[in-house]
């Protein structure tokens, strides 16, 4: 009997640590960092203030980020986001950040990795409007490391690690040997100049059209 017991709570034991395993070889994992060693992140001149956002992920395929950098709610709708973590001081050193993070999740899978970074006026997570952020940033680079890999590779096949030393892009902001260098968010009149200069665009655009029509 008591043979009997032991087999059952070996077994018990050994399916608990077999299905345990399971979420972690079915997960993509990214390591982030930037700071020791790798560039620091400042904001007009200082290193951006403990408990600000950096986003990782990726933009939608076919989406223009070069001429949408400065329209956070196009941004915000083309961005996915596969995790977060927050600026804090670390060994000394302000405007630093570390972290690692893991998801199931195939839309990701093969995708180019984005750190989106912001400075807000009271150091937390942007708002769903943007109204507390003051600048941002938003980083990449052409290295392999910066691609999501597949959650279903076998391990070290679903991890990748990269670091703010690599960055060799920047859609908003820019970078130094030392720095990702945030900027300032655009006054809403710029937003405006760019949604105006689109429209006539598009109204010159109709009107050759029509034109052409006519004289045909």
């Amino acid at each position: 009997m008591f043979h009997r017991a032991a087999t059952q709570v070996v077994f018990a034991v050994l399916v608990l640590l077999t299905t345990s395993r399971i979420p972690c070889l079915a997960q993509a994992t990214v390591n982030y960092s930037g700071g020791l060693g790798p560039r620091d992140v400042v904001y007009n001149g200082a290193p951006v203030s403990d408990g600000n956002y950096v986003a990782i992920g990726f933009f939608n395929s076919g989406f223009d980020v070069t001429a949408n950098a400065a329209n956070l709610p196009a941004l915000k709708g083309a961005w996915n986001q596969f995790g977060f973590t927050q600026i804090r001081t670390m060994f000394g050193r302000p405007g630093s950040f570390n972290d690692s993070q893991a998801l199931l999740d195939l839309r990701f899978q093969g995708q180019k990795i984005s750190l989106w970074i912001f400075d807000t006026a009271n150091n937390t997570t942007p708002t769903a409007s943007f109204d507390n952020v003051s600048g941002y940033g938003i980083y990449s680079s052409t290295l392999a490391n910066w691609v999501f890999p597949s959650p279903n590779a076998m391990p070290p096949g679903n991890l990748t690690s990269i670091y703010s030393s690599e960055v060799n892009q920047a859609w908003f902001g820019s970078f130094d040997s030392s720095h990702l260098v945030l900027a300032p968010v655009p006054e809403p009149s710029v937003w405006s100049l760019f949604v105006v200069g689109a429209l006539m665009l598009g109204g010159l655009v109709l009107q050759r059209s029509r034109r052409t029509q006519a004289a045909s």
